[in-house]
């Protein structure tokens, strides 16, 4: 099957299921701060335990002390990812108007991509695979081409199995390019909700997401209208298909 006939393919599955890219209405502020104050309650009240269980005698016993400083430093790892991708969603919705398109080299978003999740790729073996074609480039803000790949490729290392792969692949056309997995993949009754915000597949498999990375692509795309779409099978994985305008 060529890129054409999955990239149709994808798209006629969408239609079949449920519009997996359709605007999700924006949350009202009070909506909004409920949510935001729901996920940061938890890290918090995670890591006031463990510190308060630490200052109760625990800190005496030095395994059981690193294993409780280890899983504090998981919590404020996950408050702070949470933190920076909250900082990323005011960033995006400020540049609404000033989005600063120009062609922006694909490989080098793939490059930065790539580098940047190097240590959680190794760390399950996953190899990540670069398939770009000379020159091929997109009309993109290339700050936001670089959020929007690192965010693919992070979410799919995150929910691919020790030992798998991970594909950045340009065209068919220009502006055109997909990342896809051989990961967990997405039940087709959930692929409508992956774009909104705090949204997470499974979160036994992926217990570092923020659930926000996938929102911040589709606020992305959406502001340099362009289009995304999703292929997907459970157990087999998953393929984002990313469609920027030629111009504009």
């Amino acid at each position: 099957m060529n890129q054409d006939t999955r990239v149709n393919s994808a798209q006629d599955a969408q239609k079949s299921q449920g519009d997996a890219t359709r605007e999700v209405t924006p949350p009202r502020d009070s909506d909004w701060i409920a949510e935001v104050s729901h996920e940061l309650r938890l890290p918090i009240a995670n890591i006031k335990l463990l510190v308060e269980t630490l200052l109760e005698g625990a800190a005496d016993d030095p395994s059981t002390a690193m294993r409780m400083l280890e899983r504090t430093r998981q919590e404020v790892e996950r408050l702070e990812a949470l933190v920076l991708d909250l900082i990323s969603i005011e960033e995006v919705a400020g540049n609404r108007d000033n989005v600063k398109k120009r062609p922006a080299p694909l490989a080098e978003a793939a490059r930065y991509a790539k580098e940047s999740v190097g240590k959680a790729a190794a760390k399950k073996s996953i190899v990540v695979i670069t398939e770009i074609e000379q020159g091929f480039t997109v009309n993109a803000n290339p700050d936001q081409l670089n959020q929007v790949m690192l965010n693919l490729v992070e979410n799919a290392v995150k929910y691919t199995a020790s030992g798998g792969e991970v594909i950045i692949k340009s065209g068919p056309k220009r502006g055109c390019f997909s990342v896809s997995d051989n990961g967990i993949g997405i039940p087709v009754s959930e692929i409508p909700k992956i774009f909104k915000r705090f949204y997470r597949v499974d979160r036994t498999r992926a217990p570092g997401s923020t659930g926000l990375g996938l929102s911040i692509v589709k606020h992305i795309v959406d502001l340099h209208g362009a289009k995304i779409s999703v292929q997907s099978q459970e157990s087999k994985g998953s393929t984002f298909y990313l469609q920027f305008p030629e111009d504009g």
